[in-house]
């Protein structure tokens, strides 16, 4: 069960390494002024920022049976699921007053955000469930 919660988190990673290459290559590093982007740079870095480090401290529990650090993984994929959750409800098209047609989001295609957030939500309830049945 350990290694398919690994298999899952890749694809989850990989899903979202798409969504970052449409997301950069649309301008998004370069929209930094408030109103331009509904999603913030630290608030992207922060995500996968975290996600590679929970993915690392799985693979660190994966080999050396540390239980510490599937506690820590879990704890992260956590937030990291907060996090891209948050960007989810910013990404979200709406015609309000932040709204602009030119935004780097606005390239996502809607079957790679779905299938990047169910990949997550199986990723996060697999953690969980493998963290807690360790205990």
């Amino acid at each position: 069960m350990r290694v398919f919660v690994l298999c899952a988190w890749l694809v989850t990673a990989a899903l979202g390494s798409y969504l970052a290459t449409v997301w950069i290559r649309n301008g998004g590093l370069r929209q930094r002024t408030p109103g331009v982007t509904r999603l913030p740079l630290w608030l992207v870095l922060g995500h996968v920022v975290l996600a590679v480090g929970g993915l690392a401290a799985w693979t660190v529990f994966l080999l050396g049976e540390a239980r510490s650090s599937a506690w820590a993984a879990c704890a992260v994929v956590l937030v990291v699921a907060a996090l891209g959750f948050t960007m989810l409800l910013r990404w979200l098209p709406s015609s309000g007053r932040h709204s602009q047609a030119g935004t780097a989001e606005r390239h996502f295609p809607l079957t790679a955000v779905v299938a990047h957030g169910m990949s997550a939500g199986a990723t996060v309830l697999l953690v969980v469930l493998v963290v807690i049945r360790r205990m």
